[in-house]
């Protein structure tokens, strides 16, 4: 659902990340999960990444923490 080398960043658009191909994001040379680089890029010991990261779509951000829901909710359909 978000494609590597598409960028994310935080509400504010304060801080970008790069998303690589096996599904970690990056800042610089940094990489990490999103949580882990979510924490780095505000310099605090922790980060919820799925509400902190947002994507862009038809010019609108959103988190990414709605991606995980409508994946989440398809797998409920699925299993139903």
């Amino acid at each position: 659902m978000i494609a590597p080398g598409e960028i994310l960043t935080d509400e504010k658009k304060r801080h970008t990340a790069i998303v690589r191909a096996e599904g970690t994001v990056a800042i610089g040379p940094i990489t990490g999960s999103i949580h882990k680089i979510g924490a780095l890029a505000q310099g605090l010991p922790a980060c919820n990444g799925w509400t902190f990261w947002h994507f862009e779509r038809e010019g609108r951000f959103a988190p990414i923490d709605v991606l995980r829901s409508m994946v989440r909710a398809r797998l409920r359909e699925a299993a139903e």
